[in-house]
Protein backbone atom coordinates (compact mmCIF):
# COMPACT_ATOMS: atom_id res chain seq x y z
CA UNK A 1 0.00 0.00 0.00
CA UNK A 2 1.06 3.63 -0.25
CA UNK A 3 2.88 5.20 2.69
CA UNK A 4 2.89 8.81 3.96
CA UNK A 5 5.62 10.70 2.15
CA UNK A 6 8.46 12.06 4.30
CA UNK A 7 9.90 15.46 5.14
CA UNK A 8 9.75 18.39 2.74
CA UNK A 9 7.93 16.29 0.17
CA UNK A 10 4.97 15.83 2.56
CA UNK A 11 4.88 19.57 3.22
CA UNK A 12 4.87 20.37 -0.49
CA UNK A 13 2.23 17.73 -1.14
CA UNK A 14 0.10 19.18 1.65
CA UNK A 15 0.25 22.58 -0.04
CA UNK A 16 -0.65 21.05 -3.42
CA UNK A 17 -3.65 19.27 -1.91
CA UNK A 18 -4.88 22.48 -0.31
CA UNK A 19 -4.69 24.40 -3.60
CA UNK A 20 -6.42 21.62 -5.55
CA UNK A 21 -9.13 21.41 -2.90
CA UNK A 22 -9.86 25.08 -3.46
CA UNK A 23 -10.37 24.49 -7.17
CA UNK A 24 -12.59 21.45 -6.64
CA UNK A 25 -14.77 23.23 -4.11
CA UNK A 26 -14.97 26.31 -6.31
CA UNK A 27 -16.80 24.14 -8.84
CA UNK A 28 -18.76 22.14 -6.27
CA UNK A 29 -19.92 24.94 -3.93
CA UNK A 30 -20.50 27.94 -6.18
CA UNK A 31 -23.70 26.52 -7.74
CA UNK A 32 -25.54 25.52 -4.53
CA UNK A 33 -24.38 28.64 -2.67
CA UNK A 34 -25.43 31.22 -5.27
CA UNK A 35 -25.23 30.53 -9.02
CA UNK A 36 -27.85 27.75 -9.09
CA UNK A 37 -30.38 29.95 -7.30
CA UNK A 38 -29.71 32.70 -9.85
CA UNK A 39 -29.98 30.21 -12.72
CA UNK A 40 -33.30 28.82 -11.44
CA UNK A 41 -34.68 32.32 -10.78
CA UNK A 42 -33.92 33.24 -14.39
CA UNK A 43 -35.80 30.21 -15.72
CA UNK A 44 -38.75 30.13 -13.27
CA UNK A 45 -38.99 33.09 -10.85
CA UNK A 46 -42.41 32.03 -9.55
CA UNK A 47 -41.42 28.45 -8.74
CA UNK A 48 -37.87 29.23 -7.68
CA UNK A 49 -37.92 27.60 -4.22
CA UNK A 50 -39.44 24.31 -5.38
CA UNK A 51 -37.26 24.30 -8.53
CA UNK A 52 -34.04 24.91 -6.62
CA UNK A 53 -34.97 22.37 -3.94
CA UNK A 54 -35.75 19.71 -6.55
CA UNK A 55 -32.49 20.22 -8.45
CA UNK A 56 -30.35 20.13 -5.33
CA UNK A 57 -32.24 17.12 -3.98
CA UNK A 58 -31.60 15.11 -7.16
CA UNK A 59 -27.93 16.09 -7.12
CA UNK A 60 -27.62 15.12 -3.46
CA UNK A 61 -29.12 11.68 -4.05
CA UNK A 62 -26.52 11.01 -6.74
CA UNK A 63 -23.73 12.40 -4.55
CA UNK A 64 -24.78 10.23 -1.60
CA UNK A 65 -24.74 7.13 -3.80
CA UNK A 66 -21.67 8.13 -5.77
CA UNK A 67 -19.06 8.98 -3.14
CA UNK A 68 -18.76 5.59 -1.40
CA UNK A 69 -19.20 3.71 -4.68
CA UNK A 70 -16.41 5.56 -6.44
CA UNK A 71 -14.33 5.35 -3.27
CA UNK A 72 -14.57 1.55 -3.30
CA UNK A 73 -13.65 1.47 -6.98
CA UNK A 74 -10.64 3.68 -6.24
CA UNK A 75 -9.46 1.29 -3.50
CA UNK A 76 -9.65 -1.56 -6.02
CA UNK A 77 -7.97 0.31 -8.86
CA UNK A 78 -4.50 -0.94 -9.84
CA UNK A 79 -2.19 0.28 -12.55
CA UNK A 80 0.75 2.50 -13.34
CA UNK A 81 -1.47 5.58 -13.15
CA UNK A 82 -2.32 4.91 -9.48
CA UNK A 83 -5.46 4.31 -7.43
CA UNK A 84 -6.70 7.85 -6.90
CA UNK A 85 -5.57 9.80 -9.97
CA UNK A 86 -7.84 8.14 -12.59
CA UNK A 87 -10.94 8.97 -10.56
CA UNK A 88 -9.74 12.51 -9.85
CA UNK A 89 -9.36 13.22 -13.56
CA UNK A 90 -12.60 11.50 -14.60
CA UNK A 91 -14.51 13.25 -11.82
CA UNK A 92 -13.19 16.69 -12.72
CA UNK A 93 -14.10 16.09 -16.38
CA UNK A 94 -17.69 15.21 -15.42
CA UNK A 95 -17.95 18.31 -13.23
CA UNK A 96 -17.00 20.41 -16.24
CA UNK A 97 -19.49 18.65 -18.53
CA UNK A 98 -22.26 19.08 -15.96
CA UNK A 99 -21.53 22.79 -15.64
CA UNK A 100 -21.77 23.25 -19.41
CA UNK A 101 -25.14 21.47 -19.49
CA UNK A 102 -26.45 23.65 -16.64
CA UNK A 103 -25.32 26.81 -18.40
CA UNK A 104 -26.92 25.90 -21.73
CA UNK A 105 -30.11 24.37 -20.27
CA UNK A 106 -33.41 25.75 -21.64
CA UNK A 107 -35.47 24.61 -18.64
CA UNK A 108 -35.34 23.34 -15.05
CA UNK A 109 -35.36 19.66 -16.07
CA UNK A 110 -32.18 19.99 -18.13
CA UNK A 111 -30.52 21.96 -15.34
CA UNK A 112 -31.31 19.03 -13.04
CA UNK A 113 -29.65 16.62 -15.49
CA UNK A 114 -26.56 18.81 -15.72
CA UNK A 115 -26.31 19.15 -11.95
CA UNK A 116 -26.68 15.39 -11.57
CA UNK A 117 -23.75 14.83 -13.94
CA UNK A 118 -21.68 17.39 -12.03
CA UNK A 119 -22.48 15.75 -8.69
CA UNK A 120 -21.45 12.32 -9.92
CA UNK A 121 -18.18 13.87 -11.06
CA UNK A 122 -17.69 15.59 -7.73
CA UNK A 123 -18.33 12.29 -5.91
CA UNK A 124 -15.67 10.51 -7.95
CA UNK A 125 -13.15 13.31 -7.53
CA UNK A 126 -13.64 14.11 -3.85
CA UNK A 127 -13.67 10.53 -2.53
CA UNK A 128 -10.31 9.89 -4.18
CA UNK A 129 -8.98 13.32 -3.27
CA UNK A 130 -9.68 12.91 0.45
CA UNK A 131 -8.20 9.39 0.38
CA UNK A 132 -4.86 10.95 -0.55
CA UNK A 133 -4.70 12.52 2.92
CA UNK A 134 -4.55 9.30 4.99
CA UNK A 135 -2.62 7.71 2.10
CA UNK A 136 0.18 10.26 1.94
CA UNK A 137 0.02 12.88 4.70
CA UNK A 138 1.55 12.14 8.16
CA UNK A 139 -0.74 12.50 11.19
CA UNK A 140 1.10 15.55 12.57
CA UNK A 141 0.30 17.57 9.42
CA UNK A 142 -3.34 16.61 9.00
CA UNK A 143 -4.75 19.36 11.20
CA UNK A 144 -2.94 21.98 9.14
CA UNK A 145 -4.06 20.34 5.90
CA UNK A 146 -7.66 20.26 7.14
CA UNK A 147 -7.43 23.88 8.26
CA UNK A 148 -5.80 24.85 4.97
CA UNK A 149 -8.60 23.19 3.01
CA UNK A 150 -11.13 25.06 5.12
CA UNK A 151 -9.26 28.32 4.55
CA UNK A 152 -9.15 28.00 0.77
CA UNK A 153 -12.78 26.92 0.85
CA UNK A 154 -13.69 30.25 2.42
CA UNK A 155 -11.66 32.02 -0.25
CA UNK A 156 -13.33 30.16 -3.10
CA UNK A 157 -16.74 30.82 -1.58
CA UNK A 158 -15.87 34.51 -1.78
CA UNK A 159 -14.57 34.02 -5.31
CA UNK A 160 -17.63 32.04 -6.33
CA UNK A 161 -20.14 34.50 -4.88
CA UNK A 162 -18.29 37.45 -6.41
CA UNK A 163 -17.95 35.73 -9.77
CA UNK A 164 -21.62 34.70 -9.92
CA UNK A 165 -22.87 38.12 -8.80
CA UNK A 166 -20.95 39.71 -11.69
CA UNK A 167 -22.30 37.24 -14.27
CA UNK A 168 -26.01 37.12 -13.38
CA UNK A 169 -26.94 37.79 -17.02
CA UNK A 170 -24.44 35.27 -18.48
CA UNK A 171 -25.53 31.80 -17.31
CA UNK A 172 -23.16 29.84 -19.57
CA UNK A 173 -20.10 31.64 -18.21
CA UNK A 174 -21.45 31.55 -14.66
CA UNK A 175 -22.00 27.79 -14.67
CA UNK A 176 -19.01 26.69 -16.79
CA UNK A 177 -15.94 28.59 -15.55
CA UNK A 178 -15.82 26.90 -12.09
CA UNK A 179 -15.66 23.48 -13.79
CA UNK A 180 -12.81 24.63 -16.02
CA UNK A 181 -10.85 25.82 -12.98
CA UNK A 182 -11.39 22.51 -11.17
CA UNK A 183 -10.28 20.46 -14.17
CA UNK A 184 -7.08 22.47 -14.71
CA UNK A 185 -5.98 22.27 -11.08
CA UNK A 186 -6.83 18.58 -10.76
CA UNK A 187 -4.60 17.84 -13.76
CA UNK A 188 -1.84 19.86 -12.07
CA UNK A 189 -2.29 17.89 -8.83
CA UNK A 190 -2.12 14.59 -10.70
CA UNK A 191 1.26 15.51 -12.16
CA UNK A 192 2.49 16.72 -8.78
CA UNK A 193 1.47 13.52 -6.94
CA UNK A 194 3.24 11.41 -9.55
CA UNK A 195 4.36 7.98 -8.39
CA UNK A 196 3.37 8.61 -4.77
CA UNK A 197 -0.12 7.33 -5.63
CA UNK A 198 1.09 4.04 -7.14
CA UNK A 199 0.49 1.01 -4.93
CA UNK A 200 3.90 -0.23 -3.81
CA UNK A 201 3.11 -3.47 -1.98
CA UNK A 202 1.07 -5.25 -4.64
CA UNK A 203 -2.25 -5.23 -2.83
CA UNK A 204 -4.37 -8.10 -4.18
CA UNK A 205 -7.33 -7.42 -6.39
CA UNK A 206 -10.60 -8.43 -4.77
CA UNK A 207 -13.89 -9.49 -6.30
CA UNK A 208 -16.38 -6.70 -6.88
CA UNK A 209 -19.82 -8.29 -7.15
CA UNK A 210 -23.28 -7.40 -5.86
CA UNK A 211 -22.29 -7.91 -2.25
CA UNK A 212 -19.21 -5.74 -2.62
CA UNK A 213 -21.25 -3.12 -4.47
CA UNK A 214 -23.69 -2.71 -1.60
CA UNK A 215 -20.82 -2.98 0.85
CA UNK A 216 -19.40 0.20 -0.71
CA UNK A 217 -22.08 2.19 1.09
CA UNK A 218 -21.68 0.67 4.53
CA UNK A 219 -19.18 0.66 7.37
CA UNK A 220 -20.34 -1.29 10.42
CA UNK A 221 -21.26 1.35 13.03
CA UNK A 222 -21.11 -1.14 15.92
CA UNK A 223 -17.55 -2.25 15.15
CA UNK A 224 -16.47 1.26 14.19
CA UNK A 225 -18.24 3.51 16.68
CA UNK A 226 -15.83 6.41 16.44
CA UNK A 227 -16.34 6.56 12.69
CA UNK A 228 -20.12 6.35 13.13
CA UNK A 229 -20.38 9.11 15.75
CA UNK A 230 -18.11 11.37 13.74
CA UNK A 231 -20.27 10.70 10.66
CA UNK A 232 -23.42 11.67 12.57
CA UNK A 233 -21.77 14.80 13.95
CA UNK A 234 -20.65 15.91 10.48
CA UNK A 235 -24.10 15.19 9.06
CA UNK A 236 -25.83 17.33 11.68
CA UNK A 237 -23.40 20.21 11.31
CA UNK A 238 -23.72 19.88 7.54
CA UNK A 239 -27.46 20.48 7.78
CA UNK A 240 -26.80 23.86 9.39
CA UNK A 241 -24.13 24.85 6.85
CA UNK A 242 -26.03 23.68 3.77
CA UNK A 243 -29.22 25.30 5.02
CA UNK A 244 -27.56 28.70 5.22
CA UNK A 245 -25.74 28.38 1.91
CA UNK A 246 -28.72 27.11 -0.08
CA UNK A 247 -31.28 29.72 0.88
CA UNK A 248 -29.21 32.81 1.72
CA UNK A 249 -29.97 34.46 -1.64
CA UNK A 250 -33.71 33.77 -1.36
CA UNK A 251 -33.65 35.04 2.26
CA UNK A 252 -32.30 38.34 0.97
CA UNK A 253 -34.97 38.40 -1.76
CA UNK A 254 -37.98 37.25 0.30
CA UNK A 255 -37.28 38.48 3.85
CA UNK A 256 -34.99 41.47 3.24
CA UNK A 257 -36.89 42.42 0.03
CA UNK A 258 -33.91 42.95 -2.27
CA UNK A 259 -34.00 42.49 -6.03
CA UNK A 260 -32.09 39.46 -7.32
CA UNK A 261 -29.10 41.45 -8.55
CA UNK A 262 -29.00 43.50 -5.33
CA UNK A 263 -29.26 40.29 -3.28
CA UNK A 264 -26.34 38.74 -5.16
CA UNK A 265 -24.29 41.92 -4.77
CA UNK A 266 -25.03 42.14 -1.03
CA UNK A 267 -24.16 38.46 -0.59
CA UNK A 268 -20.86 39.10 -2.36
CA UNK A 269 -20.11 42.14 -0.20
CA UNK A 270 -20.84 40.27 3.03
CA UNK A 271 -18.74 37.31 1.88
CA UNK A 272 -15.85 39.68 1.10
CA UNK A 273 -16.16 41.19 4.56
CA UNK A 274 -16.21 37.78 6.25
CA UNK A 275 -13.29 36.27 4.35
CA UNK A 276 -10.49 37.96 6.38
CA UNK A 277 -12.26 36.73 9.52
CA UNK A 278 -12.28 33.20 8.12
CA UNK A 279 -8.62 33.37 7.12
CA UNK A 280 -7.59 34.43 10.62
CA UNK A 281 -9.73 31.75 12.27
CA UNK A 282 -8.46 28.99 10.00
CA UNK A 283 -4.81 29.97 10.38
CA UNK A 284 -4.99 30.30 14.15
CA UNK A 285 -7.19 27.32 14.93
CA UNK A 286 -5.44 24.94 12.49
CA UNK A 287 -2.06 25.62 14.08
CA UNK A 288 -3.55 25.48 17.60
CA UNK A 289 -5.35 22.19 16.92
CA UNK A 290 -2.12 20.47 15.86
CA UNK A 291 -0.19 22.11 18.68
CA UNK A 292 -2.64 20.99 21.37
CA UNK A 293 -3.46 17.68 19.71
CA UNK A 294 -7.13 18.50 20.27
CA UNK A 295 -9.92 18.26 17.68
CA UNK A 296 -13.28 17.87 19.45
CA UNK A 297 -12.94 21.13 21.35
CA UNK A 298 -13.15 23.02 18.06
CA UNK A 299 -16.33 21.20 17.02
CA UNK A 300 -18.05 22.13 20.29
CA UNK A 301 -16.97 25.76 19.99
CA UNK A 302 -18.11 25.87 16.36
CA UNK A 303 -21.56 24.55 17.21
CA UNK A 304 -22.16 27.12 19.95
CA UNK A 305 -21.00 30.02 17.79
CA UNK A 306 -23.14 28.90 14.84
CA UNK A 307 -26.22 28.61 17.04
CA UNK A 308 -25.70 32.23 18.05
CA UNK A 309 -25.35 33.24 14.41
CA UNK A 310 -28.61 31.58 13.42
CA UNK A 311 -30.29 33.30 16.35
CA UNK A 312 -29.18 36.68 15.02
CA UNK A 313 -30.51 35.84 11.55
CA UNK A 314 -33.85 34.73 13.01
CA UNK A 315 -34.53 37.89 15.02
CA UNK A 316 -33.09 40.41 12.55
CA UNK A 317 -34.30 39.85 8.95
CA UNK A 318 -32.47 42.89 7.59
CA UNK A 319 -29.44 43.48 5.42
CA UNK A 320 -27.43 44.47 8.52
CA UNK A 321 -28.75 41.51 10.49
CA UNK A 322 -27.72 39.17 7.69
CA UNK A 323 -24.23 40.68 7.69
CA UNK A 324 -23.79 40.24 11.47
CA UNK A 325 -25.20 36.71 11.40
CA UNK A 326 -22.97 35.74 8.49
CA UNK A 327 -19.86 37.03 10.27
CA UNK A 328 -20.70 35.04 13.40
CA UNK A 329 -21.45 31.92 11.34
CA UNK A 330 -18.15 32.37 9.50
CA UNK A 331 -16.28 32.08 12.79
CA UNK A 332 -18.18 28.93 13.72
CA UNK A 333 -17.76 27.25 10.35
CA UNK A 334 -14.06 28.12 10.30
CA UNK A 335 -13.52 26.42 13.64
CA UNK A 336 -15.38 23.33 12.47
CA UNK A 337 -13.73 23.00 9.07
CA UNK A 338 -10.32 23.34 10.71
CA UNK A 339 -10.64 19.83 12.18
CA UNK A 340 -13.21 18.30 9.85
CA UNK A 341 -10.95 16.27 7.55
CA UNK A 342 -8.34 15.66 10.28
CA UNK A 343 -10.88 13.85 12.46
CA UNK A 344 -12.21 11.82 9.54
CA UNK A 345 -8.71 10.72 8.50
CA UNK A 346 -7.97 9.61 12.08
CA UNK A 347 -11.03 7.37 12.52
CA UNK A 348 -11.08 5.46 9.23
CA UNK A 349 -11.48 1.74 10.06
CA UNK A 350 -9.00 0.27 7.56
CA UNK A 351 -6.14 2.19 5.88
CA UNK A 352 -6.17 -0.14 2.85
CA UNK A 353 -9.76 0.98 2.18
CA UNK A 354 -9.20 4.68 2.81
CA UNK A 355 -11.13 5.84 -0.26
CA UNK A 356 -14.18 3.75 0.67
CA UNK A 357 -14.09 5.12 4.21
CA UNK A 358 -13.65 8.70 3.05
CA UNK A 359 -16.37 8.12 0.47
CA UNK A 360 -18.78 6.94 3.15
CA UNK A 361 -17.68 9.89 5.27
CA UNK A 362 -18.29 12.19 2.32
CA UNK A 363 -21.91 11.04 2.39
CA UNK A 364 -22.21 12.88 5.71
CA UNK A 365 -21.30 16.09 3.87
CA UNK A 366 -23.64 15.46 0.93
CA UNK A 367 -26.60 13.84 2.72
CA UNK A 368 -27.62 17.19 4.26
CA UNK A 369 -28.42 18.10 0.67
CA UNK A 370 -31.20 15.52 0.87
CA UNK A 371 -32.64 16.97 4.06
CA UNK A 372 -32.30 20.71 3.52
CA UNK A 373 -34.24 20.97 0.22
CA UNK A 374 -37.11 19.05 1.79
CA UNK A 375 -37.07 21.35 4.82
CA UNK A 376 -36.92 24.37 2.52
CA UNK A 377 -39.83 23.21 0.37
CA UNK A 378 -41.98 22.40 3.42
CA UNK A 379 -41.10 25.31 5.69
CA UNK A 380 -40.10 28.28 3.53
CA UNK A 381 -43.58 29.18 2.30
CA UNK A 382 -43.36 32.81 3.45
CA UNK A 383 -40.81 35.40 4.58
CA UNK A 384 -41.69 34.76 8.24
CA UNK A 385 -40.93 31.06 7.87
CA UNK A 386 -37.19 31.76 7.96
CA UNK A 387 -37.42 32.08 11.77
CA UNK A 388 -38.32 28.41 12.47
CA UNK A 389 -36.00 27.38 9.65
CA UNK A 390 -33.02 29.07 11.31
CA UNK A 391 -33.99 27.61 14.70
CA UNK A 392 -33.85 24.11 13.19
CA UNK A 393 -30.41 24.84 11.72
CA UNK A 394 -29.16 26.06 15.11
CA UNK A 395 -30.45 22.92 16.82
CA UNK A 396 -28.68 20.71 14.27
CA UNK A 397 -25.38 22.48 14.96
CA UNK A 398 -25.74 22.03 18.72
CA UNK A 399 -26.58 18.34 18.36
CA UNK A 400 -23.39 17.87 16.34
CA UNK A 401 -21.35 19.01 19.35
CA UNK A 402 -22.96 16.38 21.57
CA UNK A 403 -22.34 13.49 19.19
CA UNK A 404 -18.68 14.38 18.56
CA UNK A 405 -18.03 13.97 22.29
CA UNK A 406 -18.77 10.25 21.89
CA UNK A 407 -15.74 9.80 19.62
CA UNK A 408 -13.05 8.24 21.78
CA UNK A 409 -10.08 7.79 19.44
CA UNK A 410 -9.71 11.56 18.92
CA UNK A 411 -9.11 14.07 21.70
Amino acid sequence: MTEPVPGRRSTALSAALIVAAGAIFFAALTPPIISMSIRVFGLDPEGKTLGLSSILLIGSVLAVLGAPFFGSLSDRTRGRFGRRKPWLVAGAALMLVGGVVCGLAPNIAVVAIGWGIAQLGFSAAISSFFALIPDLIPEHLRGRVSGGIGLVTSLVVLGGVTFASQNVTNPVLMMTVPGIVAFVFVIALVFFVGDADVVQSGLPLTRFGIREFFGSFFINPVKNRDFAWNWISRFLFGISMVGLQTYATYFLIDAVHLEVQDAAAHYAAVTALSTPVAIFCFAASGWLSDRLGRRKLFVVAAAIVCAIGFGVAAISPTATGFMVAFLVLTVGQSFYLTVDVAIAASVIPEPTQAAKAMGVYQVSTTAPGLVVPILGALILTSAGAYVPFFIILAAAALLSSLTILLVRRVR
